[in-house]
């Protein structure tokens, strides 16, 4: 490797591949976007992108702006082996990063059969309900669910992979049994999010102006794909039963996805379409979080939630699900975060009503957010490591 004051040619650049489903713009793409971003800037290393068609690409211009390429080679395509064999060829990669959950079985076995040296197997969700997974197809569903596939790609990671990587401990064991994870290089590496997207003064007024909603609104918001993962009907019902208690209150729903149409009908049904707003997805989420007065997610399933972590950077109080990976954040934010079961619409409301008369305190909030595992600089040092191109920390 060159010097630290030496140019660095192309050709001592480490090539990375990360492999996504989809370049839709959603946490875990989003996430990987401004690490390999910072990662770019202090290493010697690049990014290209593959995308599998399980999704739309909407991440166009971030990649365009690390210099990295787009790859498109859908797996319903007779022509995928041939097609991603012929990329691994051309690129001359070094690692290849998959993050397509049990489809990385056959991304690494193919990665391995083009001498990759290094093969990630990177977990950003909990499996989940199978029968929910979000494909377009109903035949690629069916796949998914089926005992043969999860048994094959398990099989797959197991062998080839050379590192495999949970965004927290519910990821990694809901996909890799802890009984498989001895004698490899298996572990949980939390992604870490940068506080000084939510350094900035809070347009309440403004937020509020954009809305139409009163000067004096309380603002709950959930941002999050429109997926059964996410579990919409709560959200709505609980908001319901806070706003008959308080009539100041008013829902954000900040995000979009293939189930909008029917977000859009359960809105109706629970009688919010008042106090309520959709936003789709937005590009200026830390402003709304922090105008904002209470982030609420009570999802069925996770991995690990970067809204939720996005809501703790902007000293928002959290209403969330009792489910692993928000304990598991819980631990470290032991008086922001108030859980439920998933389907209690009345207990989450409960917690709500209660959030609300938290006092926030966003610079003490951001103090204790930088002295947790889940700030920005521990995973960007984290990663360089794994990839090489970094300096290894104790």
């Amino acid at each position: 490797m060159a010097g630290s004051g030496d140019p660095v040619t192309a050709a001592e650049r480490k090539r990375v591949l990360i492999v996504f489903g989809s370049l839709e713009r959603a946490g875990a793409q989003l996430r990987t976007l401004e690490l390999c971003d910072e990662l770019q800037r202090r290493y010697p290393i690049e990014f290209d992108f593959c995308v599998l068609g399980m999704g739309p690409i909407e991440l166009q211009d971030e990649v365009a702006r690390l210099g990295g390429s787009i790859h498109v080679t859908p797996l319903r395509s007779p022509r995928f082996f041939s097609q991603f064999s012929s990329l691994l060829r051309s690129g001359r990669y070094q690692v290849v990063n998959g993050k397509p959950r049990l489809w990385n079985g056959l991304v690494l076995w193919l990665a391995a059969r083009q001498r990759v040296p290094m093969r990630v197997a990177t977990f950003h969700n909990a499996l989940g309900d199978p029968e929910r997974a979000p494909s377009r197809s109903r035949l690629a569903r069916g796949i998914q669910s089926s005992t043969a596939f999860t048994w094959v790609m398990r099989s797959l990671i197991r062998r080839y992979a050379t590192h495999v990587i949970g965004v927290s401990r519910e990821a990694l064991d809901s996909v890799f049994p802890p009984s498989w994870q001895s004698g490899r290089d298996c572990r949980v590496i939390y992604f870490g999010y940068p506080l000084s997207s939510f350094q900035q003064a809070a347009d309440a007024d403004g937020v509020r102006v954009e809305f139409g909603w009163p000067a004096d609104s309380r603002i709950i918001v959930n941002v999050g794909r429109f997926s059964p993962q996410k579990n919409h009907r709560v959200v709505l019902e609980a908001a319901r039963l806070v706003h008959e208690q308080d009539h100041r209150v008013r829902l954000l729903l900040v995000g979009g996805g293939r189930l909008g149409d029917v977000v859009d009908r359960l809105i109706d049904e629970a009688g919010v379409r008042e106090i309520c707003a959709t936003t789709g997805g937005r590009t200026d989420v830390p402003r709304l979080l922090l105008a904002s007065d209470v982030f609420f997610l009570p999802s069925l399933w996770e991995g690990l939630p970067g809204a939720v972590m996005e809501a703790l950077a902007a000293g928002l109080p959290v209403v969330a699900s009792d489910i692993r990976p928000i304990l598991e954040i819980a631990q470290f934010f032991p008086d922001s975060i108030l859980t439920a079961p998933p389907s209690d619409s009345a207990k989450h409301a409960e917690n709500l009503g209660a959030a609300l008369e938290l006092t926030r305190d966003g610079v003490s909030a951001q103090a204790r957010f930088a002295g947790t595992p889940f700030e920005f600089e521990k995973s960007v040092e984290v990663y360089g490591s794994l990839y090489g191109v970094g300096h290894v920390t104790g």
